[in-house]
């Protein structure tokens, strides 16, 4: 059997062909029971194994392990199997889908409705560290702080929205995490800005913006372009001018706007 070649197919395999590394933290009553239910019936998983191939004719279970502790329980000699490719986002997949591990969302990119939702999931489980936490008033201010710039989660704590460091914020690594964005693509070309239209001049403060370099966010980029580009520049030997137009443009701002423009 080449590798790969059983992809997606549902297979009768030999249990002494497959390992796991995984345990199962279940109750003996349980495991033994499920075990007698397939083996009163028609001794068959009617509830399959998800494996990964490792070699010829060799297995690997990467989800649904609770079956493969009661197969292993009823000494099947062969039980039913999905190969899955040996892919670490589908076998991140299947063992969501087999409730084996918590989905995850990414917090640097949630939605408001999604932040909410995880929050009340964690909230509802038993003993959770959030009991007290108005999840909502959490949520909203979770959705209105710039994310984007977050590489953890610790900025959590200063939001005032009762997550603490510690238990609580540590029990939020159960549903986000936080992925660093791509990297933007390339600035446009640096143009005079003695010289540039203001269409030339808009699109570059929008690139700053849109990839949120320079903290522009706040800041209405189509004044800013016009603005930029009516003022006299004729006797400027800088572009320092351009923090004493009272327009939002301070030393830090004006930094990054050296990277696309000139003067």
């Amino acid at each position: 059997m080449g590798k790969y070649d059983s992809i997606g197919q549902l297979m009768h395999l030999p249990l002494e062909n497959i390992d796991t590394l995984d345990s199962v933290y279940e109750s003996e009553f349980v495991v033994d029971a499920a075990a007698e239910s397939i083996l009163s019936t028609d001794g068959r998983n009617w509830i399959p194994l998800i494996v990964k191939e490792t070699g010829d004719y060799q297995y690997q279970v990467v989800a649904n392990h609770f079956i493969y502790a009661v197969v292993s329980q009823a000494n099947l000699e062969r039980v039913w199997c999905i190969i899955i490719e040996s892919d670490e986002k589908l076998i991140e997949q299947a063992k969501i889908l087999a409730r084996e591990i918590d989905p995850k969302i990414n917090l640097a990119t949630a939605s408001g409705d999604s932040i909410l939702s995880a929050l009340r999931y964690l909230e509802a489980q038993p003993g959770s560290v959030l009991k007290g936490v108005n999840v909502t008033v959490a949520a909203n201010r979770i959705e209105e702080a710039k994310r984007s710039k977050w590489s953890d989660l610790t900025p959590i704590t200063k939001l005032k929205c009762g997550i603490t460091k510690g238990k609580k914020l540590d029990a939020l690594s159960k549903v986000f995490f936080i992925a660093a964005p791509p990297p933007p693509p390339p600035a446009p070309e640096a143009v005079s800005l003695k010289k540039a239209s203001e269409a030339q001049i808009f699109e570059r403060l929008n690139y700053l913006s849109t990839y949120s370099i320079g903290d522009l966010d706040h800041l209405d980029l189509s004044e800013l372009a016009q603005l930029f580009f009516i003022t006299d520049k004729s006797k400027w030997k800088s572009l320092n001018p351009l923090t004493k137009m009272d327009c939002g443009i301070d030393a830090a701002k004006l930094k990054v706007l050296k990277m696309v423009f000139t003067l």
